[in-house]
């Protein structure tokens, strides 16, 4: 807590972060982009999720790290020199799902891929990747990292309703 807190002191509006979270709902998952801050909510944000309050970290929030900017940079030229990709995926899978935000630029999510029956979506993250097998409009490329069954993350339960993150424990 003391190293997160310390980060969330140095935190940059765009830096370049990696922040790994871990929910009942969704997993473990990592989403990486630039980080963004929030004057109405002094708070700091990757990829919509909060990293902080008044720069204690969120409760979910399990690692933060930096990374050079000169990946990140390459990243997004390969991205916009390729066409889009986008893999089949199947609740459990270990994926990879690059979006597209005006509000948070580009950022991608790595976890555990969960499906939800409730409107027929796959999500990472808390982010939809797609519905009813039509990829979502934010979503820039789908990569299965890993099916189901051959990685050792815990895979969250199917959702089947929606409910408040917030009253999920890890």
């Amino acid at each position: 807590m003391k190293a997160l807190t310390a980060f969330l002191a140095d935190l940059q509006p765009e830096d370049a972060v990696v922040a790994t979270f871990a929910t009942e709902r969704y997993g473990v998952f990592a989403v990486r982009g630039l980080a963004t801050y929030s004057q109405s909510m002094a708070a700091f944000a990757l990829g919509s999720h909060p990293l902080d309050s008044n720069k204690k970290p969120q409760k979910f929030l399990q690692l933060l790290r930096t990374y050079h900017s000169a990946e990140r940079t390459s990243a997004e030229e390969a991205l916009a020199a390729a066409p889009a990709t986008y893999a089949s995926v199947s609740h459990g899978d270990l994926v990879r799902v690059t979006f597209a935000e005006p509000a948070y630029g580009l950022f991608d999510i790595a976890g555990v891929a969960v499906h939800s029956s409730v409107d027929d979506s796959i999500l990472v993250g808390s982010w939809i990747a797609s519905t009813g097998g039509a990829v979502a409009d934010r979503v820039r490329a789908i990569e299965v990292l890993e099916p189901e069954g051959s990685h050792e993350l815990g895979v969250p339960r199917e959702i089947t309703s929606w409910g408040n993150e917030a009253s999920a424990d890890v």
